[in-house]
């Protein structure tokens, strides 16, 4: 199958979340997740594809946003990755470090759903791209604005999201599966996203038509 081929072809390149989005030529459309059978490898598949973010789940209850609490320890081995759970006396302990530290630092960690004119899919969204996606905004930041006492924190936060909401994106994600419960499944996760430069995209769509 030549596109099974293509898509997996992304994966020898690694992650590239620093490189820039694929060229024009190398991606592929959200419905090639399942077209393309992507994710059933011993090793994950990547592809790239141009869509738009549909849907965001960012409601948690409480003071609690779309993020977890993470270990305040950025050297080895948590760097900031671990789950840190609170104290009675209020302070954070970290499972994987065995330390007890003062404050924690929270990670984002949500889903979404993306589409474009071929397929929708829901997708896993973690930190680093998700502070992409939402103008820089860091969890601990959308906190902050939640606890402050002003009563226009949570406004802030739906106001972060809404603006990603319907954007158009260059996604770079990998596809693999996962055993959830006791059943397999099949995720998609973001690994880079580009805003959309859109003279780039309309050269890279005119040199693609002068080539046919």
């Amino acid at each position: 199958n030549g596109g099974k081929s293509a898509s997996r072809s992304l994966s020898s390149g690694g992650m590239g979340g620093n490189r820039g989005p694929d060229p024009f030529e190398m991606r592929k459309a959200v419905n090639s997740i399942k077209s393309d059978q992507l994710g059933y490898n011993e090793k994950p598949d990547y592809l790239s594809f141009k869509a738009t973010i549909t849907f965001l789940k960012k409601d948690k209850q409480g003071d609690e946003g779309a993020w977890y609490t993470a270990c305040a320890n950025g050297g080895d081995p948590c760097k900031n990755m671990y789950k840190a759970t609170q104290t009675s006396d209020g302070n954070w302990h970290c499972d994987k470090c065995q330390q007890t530290l003062p404050d924690c630092v929270r990670r984002f960690i949500f889903s979404g759903t993306v589409a474009d004119d071929t397929s929708t899919s829901w997708i896993s969204v973690f930190n680093q791209q998700a502070e992409e996606l939402l103008g820089g905004a860091t969890a601990d930041d959308l906190y902050d604005k939640i606890t402050s006492g002003d009563g226009g924190g949570r406004d802030v936060y739906d106001s972060a999201f809404a603006r990603a909401t319907y954007s158009e994106w260059i996604f770079k994600c990998k596809v693999r599966q996962e055993m959830v419960g006791d059943e397999q499944r099949i995720k998609t996760s973001l690994v880079a996203a580009h805003p959309l430069d859109y003279a780039a995209e309309s050269r890279s769509l005119l040199q693609a038509l002068a080539a046919v």
